[in-house]
């Protein structure tokens, strides 16, 4: 066996071989390697026949993966036994001087089988034993032994401990075959999935293989067929991770993901990059065999009594009924196909009753999908139990049992466009299809929990239909939820649902990105663009919904997509939306809203003078304080700033003040100085140097000159608020300002001290120019990589064009960068120069291309 596994691995991927087949040459060549030692020790000479040298577990099974362990037992009889140690140590030298991971034990017939009873590992290992060399008595009366005392009489303890193994490990490795970054030997769906099965029909039934299982019923053609084919990709990929990582690893992490799809011969094609395709194919083959296992598991534990479920049977309704803890469809394939409709009335009955489908049940679904024609997919009855299901407290397990059955995609084929369809990001962690039903799960444990936002809904099965299809446009090279809206329509129109519901729908599916986005974008005091909102929603029954949508959909994405903050945030753009749709204001009442906004500042002065007492001074007037700053904060915390502003008056003339406080999900700070030019370009430097990454920005010069900016921040490394050396954080900043620290060259050296990744998605670089958005400002949204300095060196170059920032956005999804900042030119006041826009344009770009 040559030392260099790496390249062995190499050549062997280029000989174009299947998984097994791979996995066999593999385990020849260490066998070679492993039987020429024991047949040349001089120990083992010595020791005569009573040593046999066996192969356990997946070296047993002829299935040794590039880095996986080689377990070993040396049996021997009494005779041999004190020769045993020189020999181990004969054998085991030069695996281990080669490099391998050697698990091995020495022992004798009775001590092995002993062991086995004690040990599980071990003693599934043993079902896998395979002579390499020495004495075949002495193997095969260890085969007799083990089975004698270990697996006969004890198939229900042995099912048992299967069971709760299994459980463990899809609780620690993943209970679905969805995720991101799949285990495909621990996880649901994974080659362990596959031996346990194998190892259950060897020790419960004597069955060895998938032939086996086919002959005895145990499986399907097509699904022995489809099994074969999963576990062949899963053998592949395995084989190539191992050799791709150089050791042994079974995570398919991002990082690989990309190489690996190269290696499977993936392309761009069809809308869809190569990755995307090649994590299709893993997803599905996980999917077939978490299915098929799952299957399998069920009809051990009925055909060995196990379930210790009541067998009494109820009728939930005819040809539907609840026994021994699962839901069946008690009918024949010939009676199935005169009602078809009970197919959907089961899962809308196993979601209202909580229970899973039996798995001969879900069997007879498999093989009825023919059932699912025009008719069935037009008939408003099956329509209202399908709506029904969705609008059931847990809808979720029906709905997966429905994809996984394929009954889903055969009701709505469109599913079949994002059916097992990764998505290449750090940001979401199911596929496309888990995420939708994940989304609806979501929006059921809102029902729950927002009963008042809830009953404001009008029509609630057309937002649990839009949670199911609200990604259905993905895969396509196109808009998705432009393309989703389109698709919905028909749909709609199939499942019987009026012009108005249809649009209803198909507007919840085209805009149900809008609030999260601009709630993390946008000035949500910029009365512009809530009134815009208002005019584009329309309604507050559309307001409710899109909102309800937009946290599931949120909270269904992943942990990377939901916070305290866009909570925050999220409900802010609602209630402003909420209170612009009561009063009756829109984009067309522009003069109207001027007017009440005068009217508001003015109340709100009112408001703030009431918080100070008679005499009590006030440096700054309040009449001369700008609108848009008193309508961007609460009475209490401008009263707050006047304070600071009168009691600190001498700092305020030589020094940065900064106040920081604590929040749940952001910590804001408040920064109060004289103003100077390119202040807001410092503060961000300074906050990436004390690892604090910026959310948000208010950004105000009161007309004596002084700076009221307050940021909302969040640390980049596990700190707690009160570890945060905030007095260092304000010392810093006022080196910055006084050209006494440079930023810039403090960032770059940090910057080379970190190991810099590159991005592992494709990320979006791009800046728009928007003068439409904002009454006052000219907005400029600028999208790319994330690294540290970056919102430094993008302030620092708008600085450097004279403009000056009002307010700022700054988003960061995972690796991607999207910072929002409301800009004026020198006069204040918007930028129109087109030449001066393209100038400032390019600028920024320059910089995203560098980073």
């Amino acid at each position: 066996m040559p030392a260099d596994r790496h390249q062995v691995c190499a050549d062997l991927w280029r000989q174009g071989l299947g998984g097994q087949e791979l996995l066999a040459r593999q385990t020849d060549l260490v066998d070679a390697f492993v039987i020429e030692r024991f047949l040349s020790a001089e120990a083992v000479r010595a020791a005569g026949s009573g040593i046999a040298l066996i192969a356990l577990g997946g070296y047993g099974r002829r299935e040794l993966h590039p880095y996986s362990d080689v377990d070993l037992l040396l049996l021997h009889d009494q005779a041999a036994e004190k020769k045993m140690r020189e020999a181990a140590e004969s054998i085991l030298y030069p695996l281990w001087d080669a490099g391998f991971e050697v698990g091995h034990s020495v022992r004798g017939v009775s001590d092995a089988v002993s062991f086995a009873a004690e040990d599980y590992l071990f003693q599934v290992a043993l079902l896998d034993a395979r002579l390499l060399a020495g004495s075949e008595s002495l193997f095969h009366e260890l085969l007799a032994l083990h089975r004698k005392k270990n697996i006969e009489g004890c198939r229900d303890k042995f099912v048992r401990t299967m069971n709760s193994l299994c459980a463990e490990r899809r609780q620690k490795h993943g209970s679905h075959a969805y995720l991101l970054e799949p285990q495909i030997k621990e996880g649901r769906g994974g080659l362990r999935d596959m031996q346990a099965m194998f190892w259950i029909a060897k020790a419960v039934f004597g069955l060895n293989g998938l032939a086996d299982l086919e002959d005895a019923g145990m499986l399907s053609p097509d699904e022995r067929l489809a099994f074969a084919a999963a576990q062949d990709m899963l053998t592949r990929v395995r084989c190539r991770l191992h050799c791709l990582s150089r050791r042994k690893n079974d995570r398919l992490f991002f990082e690989y993901q990309e190489e690996m799809a190269a290696d499977f011969g993936c392309q761009d094609e069809q809308g869809m990059r190569a990755v995307e395709h090649f994590m299709r194919q893993v997803y599905s083959c996980l999917q077939t065999v978490a299915v098929t296992t799952d299957l399998f598991f069920e009809q051990v534990q009925e055909n060995l009594g196990l379930s210790g479920r009541d067998s009494r049977e109820l009728e939930l309704e005819q040809g539907i009924v609840a026994r021994a803890g699962s839901i069946r469809l008690a009918l024949t394939d010939e009676a199935l196909a005169k009602q078809p409709q009970l197919l959907m009335r089961l899962f809308y009955q196993a979601g209202r009753s909580g229970l899973p489908a039996h798995h001969r049940t879900r069997q007879l679904i498999s093989r009825s999908l023919h059932l699912v024609d025009e008719a069935f997919r037009s008939s408003r009855r099956i329509a209202k139990s399908f709506i029904g299901l969705l609008l059931t407290d847990n809808p979720l397990p029906a709905l997966e049992t429905m994809l996984e059955t394929g009954l889903l995609t055969a009701y709505l084929p469109e599913f079949l466009g994002v059916e097992s369809l990764a998505q290449h990001d750090l940001y979401h962690i199911y596929t496309v299809d888990r995420h939708q039903l994940q989304t609806v799960a979501e929006l059921a444990k809102l029902r729950q929990a927002e009963p008042e936002l809830w009953a404001a809904v009008a029509a609630p099965p057309l937002l649990c239909l839009a949670a199911l299809l609200h990604d259905i446009g993905k895969g396509q090279h196109a808009d998705h939820s432009q393309l989703g809206a389109e698709l919905v329509l028909g749909i709609g129109q199939r499942m019987g649902l009026n012009s108005r519901e249809r649009e209803k729908l198909a507007f919840l599916v085209r805009w149900h990105l809008y609030l999260p986005e601009n709630a993390l974008r946008r000035d949500l005091s910029d009365h512009a663009f809530v009134r815009e909102a208002a005019r584009l929603i329309g309604d507050t029954d559309m307001l409710a919904m899109l909102y309800l949508l937009s946290i599931a959909d949120s909270k269904a994405t992943g942990p990377s997509a939901w916070s305290d903050w866009k909570a925050d945030l999220l409900a802010k753009l609602f209630l402003k939306v909420r209170a612009c749709l009561d009063a009756g204001c829109t984009a067309e009442d522009a003069l109207c809203s001027k007017k009440s906004e005068a009217e508001g500042a003015a109340w709100l002065r009112e408001q703030i003078a009431a918080l100070f007492k008679p005499g009590e001074e006030i440096r700054m007037p309040l009449a001369e304080l700008p609108a848009d700053y008193l309508t961007s904060f609460s009475p209490e915390e401008v009263a707050r700033h006047l304070r600071l502003h009168r009691d600190q008056a001498a700092l305020l003339q030589q020094k940065v003040l900064l106040f920081p406080e604590e929040q749940p999900g952001s910590w804001p700070l408040l920064i109060l100085c004289g103003d100077r030019h390119g202040l807001l370009a410092k503060i961000c430097g300074i906050l990436s140097l004390h690892n604090l990454s910026v959310l948000a920005a208010k950004i105000f010069t009161w007309p004596d000159g002084t700076v009221v900016d307050v940021l909302h921040v969040k640390p980049t490394a596990a700190v707690d608020f009160a570890e945060q050396n905030w007095q260092l954080v304000e010392d810093d900043l006022n080196r910055a300002v006084n050209y006494r620290l440079d930023v810039g060259l403090q960032l770059h050296s940090k910057l080379e001290s970190l190991s810099r990744k590159p991005a592992i998605q494709r990320l979006r670089t791009e800046v728009i120019i928007d003068n439409s958005t904002s009454d006052q400002y000219t907005v400029i949204e600028v999208y790319g990589g994330d690294h540290l300095g970056a919102l430094y060196q993008l302030t620092q170059t708008l600085s450097d064009f004279r403009l000056s920032i009002h307010r700022a956005r700054i988003a960061t999804e995972v690796e991607q960068l999207i910072d929002v900042f409301y800009v004026t030119g020198e006069d204040r006041r918007k930028i129109e120069d087109a030449a001066l826009l393209a100038e400032i344009r390019h600028a920024l770009l320059h910089i995203l291309g560098n980073s």
